[in-house]
């Protein structure tokens, strides 16, 4: 298992990497911040850039004492860059990781390309012969620190992984969001970046106000009232073609979200699944909402959809969505086609 940064101990050693940026820049921030408040002096932080210098000279400015902190944290960016293009490491390097100047904390930023997701890798019991494979065939320097657990990788979020991120993310502000509503910043951005840029002006913008809605969002994210995936899926809901071709046209052209409209889509049509048994329980609104899991200021859209879609329209839509998102991520066809003939095929 990869090293748990979330313990209070930390380690003489460890390389950070991963296709997700923001979270290694914030790591990397979040780690040095934890040593200046264990008394490490900000002078004896030093940064090299492993495009530019040799695995010895990484030695020996580990082994150089800072004359300002009993600690030094040295970094290294561009770790890879040591490695492209061979799989021997200088020994000396290696050794020094066996035995580490206890007084130097190192860490490493950046791997060879062909790394990236190999924790998912190690996870899966189908993939770890592979993943195994690949660790073999590196540098020795890279093959002990992750041997060793002394790595962190943050591995691209996909899509359908986004929206669930948002959720948990907005919690580091102190903030609630539902699903509905971290789908439609999710939808309203291109990077985990940017994501977390507008959370950050909702948290300011919000004050002490603990909920995130769909208006705040609106708000502040500034996305068009008129043309977003919650006024795409009441449009689906009424069976009402031109307008849904009309929003996910204006959808498809700020930002190629297919895969996350779909996702809205599909949840949209699971929690009306849902709603067809809760109603035969109770008929109180607020109760079926919270059964539902959406906000009771919506129910009754969600009710009136279950007048123009039967029990097997809806089960068709979930199947028709499925395909689709298979094939999405499986062929070049072209989004804005798939997109449209599944909203046809849905609502006609």
């Amino acid at each position: 298992m990869p090293y748990n940064y979330k313990q209070n101990e930390l380690p003489n050693s460890l390389l950070i990497f991963g296709e997700e940026s923001f979270l290694v820049d914030e790591f990397v921030t979040i780690f040095t911040n934890k040593m200046i408040s264990n008394g490490l002096d900000t002078n004896s932080i030093e940064r090299l850039d492993g495009s530019i210098i040799t695995e010895q000279e990484i030695v020996d400015n580990c082994n150089n004492l800072s004359l300002i902190s009993p600690q030094k944290l040295l970094i290294i960016n561009n770790f890879d860059t040591l490695y492209k293009n061979k799989r021997k490491s200088f020994p000396g390097l290696v050794n020094y990781l066996r035995n580490p100047n206890p007084d130097t904390i190192l860490l490493f930023i950046g791997v060879p390309t062909r790394l990236n997701g190999i924790t998912k890798e190690l996870s899966n019991p189908k993939k770890v012969s592979t993943a195994k494979s690949k660790i073999d065939k590196l540098p020795e320097v890279l093959k002990f620190l992750i041997m060793n657990d002394l790595f962190i990788e943050f591995p691209k979020l996909y899509d359908n992984e986004i929206p669930e991120w948002i959720v948990k993310r907005a919690l580091k502000y102190k903030k609630e969001i539902d699903i509905q509503t971290a789908n439609l910043i999710a939808l309203s951005c291109n990077s985990i970046r940017e994501i977390d840029s507008e959370l950050d002006k909702l948290n300011v913008y919000l004050g002490n106000k603990n909920k995130i809605t769909i208006d705040d969002v609106e708000e502040i994210v500034g996305i068009n009232k008129e043309n977003n995936v919650f006024e795409l899926t009441k449009s689906v809901g009424k069976r009402d073609l031109d307008t849904s071709l009309r929003i996910t046209d204006n959808l498809l052209m700020h930002s190629n979200q297919s895969v996350l409209i779909i996702i809205t889509l599909t949840r949209y049509f699971l929690t009306l699944f849902k709603l067809i048994d809760e109603r035969k329980a109770t008929s109180n609104k607020f109760q079926l909402a919270g059964k539902i899991g959406v906000n009771p200021y919506f129910i009754d859209e969600y009710i009136n959809t279950l007048n123009k879609y039967s029990p097997r329209d809806i089960e068709n839509s979930i199947s028709i969505l499925s395909k689709v998102d298979e094939e999405l991520k499986s062929t070049s066809t072209d989004n804005k086609y798939l997109m449209f003939r599944t909203l046809t095929d849905i609502i006609t």
